[in-house]
């Protein structure tokens, strides 16, 4: 799958290596002297975040970033990177794909009727394909590790992959309005529209992907209310599970 997101291109007349390339570059040599070193530094997790709109996942990236920086095992926390929009970027750099970026980058799925419509009204690529090419992406950089994947029906994708830690976050309806309010600066009528559109897109993509209700707790690790419960907490958790991953993988790799 690495050769997936190894397709990148540098923007023509640059030497310098984009964010992803960086990525790779960094942890394809992380990933030999793994192998060099045995079976104790082969975990590779990787963090996945699905959330209902208003319901902080970017923050909680953000944040999990911050305290991985602050830990001392840098083994284990060091090179992390968040995958959002970065993963619809590097779809982006097909030109086939760039008409079809407005609605992937908001993360909206459009229903089989619309898409079959637009196609008769105009020019666009399948839906369905360009999700493909997302998850693919989702997969490479999953297995490569190291990797906070918001979206993207991340937990769907990986979910048969180790050393993946799969969270949900939501939050009272309430409260998710009055963060969509500020976020996209929405009086309080749009803002409740809009939080109900992204959430109805999201759900509508897991279920038409992968036949599963995006509230299904039994499809996470943990669910998370960002209501009641500050995102450094819910870091400080992620730590603590991180290191328990990679504690139980060095027990069972011991003769």
């Amino acid at each position: 799958m690495i050769g997936v997101v190894g397709t990148t291109t540098r923007t023509p007349g640059t030497s310098r290596l984009t964010g992803i390339e960086a990525y790779l570059a960094a942890h394809s040599t992380e990933m030999s002297a793994d192998d060099e070193n045995g079976a104790d530094a082969r975990v590779r997790p990787f963090i996945t975040i699905s959330r209902q709109a208003g319901a902080g996942g970017h923050r909680l990236a953000e944040t999990l970033l911050e305290v991985f920086a602050g830990q001392d095992d840098a083994v284990l926390f060091g090179g992390w990177q968040v995958f959002d929009r970065r993963l619809c970027e590097i779809v982006a750099e097909n030109p086939t794909h760039s008409q079809s970026m407005s609605s992937l980058l908001a993360e909206e799925y459009r229903t089989r009727t619309d898409e079959f419509l637009r196609q008769m009204l105009g020019s666009s690529i399948d839906q369905d394909m360009l999700m493909l090419h997302v998850f693919q992406v989702v997969s490479a950089v999953a297995s490569i590790g190291k990797a906070i994947i918001v979206g993207r029906a991340g937990s769907e994708v990986t979910r048969d992959m180790e050393h993946g830690l799969a969270l949900r976050l939501i939050a009272p309806e309430e409260t998710r309005i009055e963060r969509v309010m500020a976020y996209y600066d929405l009086d309080e009528k749009a803002a409740r529209l809009e939080a109900r559109r992204i959430d109805t897109s999201r759900a509508r993509l897991l279920k038409s992907h992968f036949r599963v209700d995006i509230d299904d707790p039994t499809r996470y690790d943990a669910v998370w209310n960002t209501g009641r419960v500050s995102v450094d907490l819910i870091a400080d958790s992620v730590v603590a599970a991180l290191r328990h991953m990679v504690s139980s993988n060095r027990t069972e790799s011991r003769p």
